[in-house]
């Protein structure tokens, strides 16, 4: 068998690696049949069995405003896919310059005279995978304030973070810490009571008891202030911009798949399945 082949098969199909050396060794080392194999047997998948959570989030920024956005397919495919990778940058380099705040809004957008909603359909037909712009927030800046960002693994985690003045080098490195730490919430002091409310019902789900002090220190370790600064263990987040004089502002994460708990091709701002989809809330 050709090693080569096998890797490339793999980084093209995502797929696992007794599944690439299966099909090479089927049709002999037939690297165009192999992948026609692998890509049929991906298809049999029924649409209505498979969840649409795949894809890319995305996070685009222009002067004082930025996009954060999740476009949803259903097979890893797609993220090596030059037709969706395409879609994907089309929408950010349009949408960021229009005034739209959600996903509804933006797929009426015209681009080149076609909606995003039909732009999307004609790109599903051609990758032959439904596709869909799921949730789409816009942030703006005020005067003197600056943005940082974060992109993970190709879309799977974005992070956006605005804080009271421009420093890119320690804002992007937050926005990092939001990204790799989960941070959910920026204070303890932020959390309303019905956000506490909820960490706690959570909390013994999960444990099938409460106990104080260690759910205290779960709802710690989502709120960023009160995080230990990824590159310094040693120091909270909250220590860690104080001694560069900077506070944040709002940030916001994107993480691919967020909140679609297995149902079936959603998106946020349409019902499905009778119930609606909800996210966990980002302060």
């Amino acid at each position: 068998m050709d090693i080569k082949l096998l890797k490339k098969l793999r980084e093209q199909t995502s797929a696992g690696m007794l599944e690439c050396k299966s099909a090479l060794e089927k049709f002999d080392d037939d690297y165009d049949q192999a992948l026609s194999h692998i890509k049929s047997q991906v298809k049999e998948e029924t649409t209505t069995n498979r969840v649409a959570s795949k894809g890319m989030c995305k996070l685009e920024i222009k002067d004082d405003e930025a996009i954060l956005f999740e476009v949803n397919a259903e097979t890893d495919f797609v993220t090596k896919n030059e037709h969706f990778l395409s879609l994907v940058d089309t929408l950010a380099s349009h949408l960021i310059d229009t005034n739209v705040v959600n996903a509804n809004s933006a797929l009426k957008v015209l681009i080149d005279g076609q909606s995003v909603d039909e732009l999307i359909k004609q790109k599903s037909s051609i990758i032959s995978e439904n596709a869909y712009l799921r949730r789409l927030y816009r942030v703006k800046k005020q005067e003197g304030q600056g943005f940082g960002s974060y992109t993970h693994m190709q879309g799977k985690v974005v992070s956006l973070v605005v804080t009271d003045k421009k420093n890119d080098k320690i804002a992007n490195e937050i926005a990092m810490q939001i990204t790799a730490a989960s941070a959910q919430y920026l204070s303890l002091e932020n959390i309303d009571q019905d956000t506490i409310n909820y960490e706690k019902f959570m909390y013994e789900k999960e444990h099938n008891t409460f106990n104080e002090d260690d759910f205290n220190q779960s709802l710690k370790a989502k709120t960023l202030l009160s995080q230990s600064y990824i590159k310094d263990p040693s120091i909270s987040v909250e220590a860690y911009l104080k001694l560069h004089d900077i506070n944040i502002i709002d940030f916001f994460r994107f993480e691919l798949g967020q909140g679609i708990d297995n149902k079936l091709n959603c998106r946020l701002d349409i019902d499905c399945d009778n119930s609606k989809i909800t996210v966990t809330p980002i302060y």
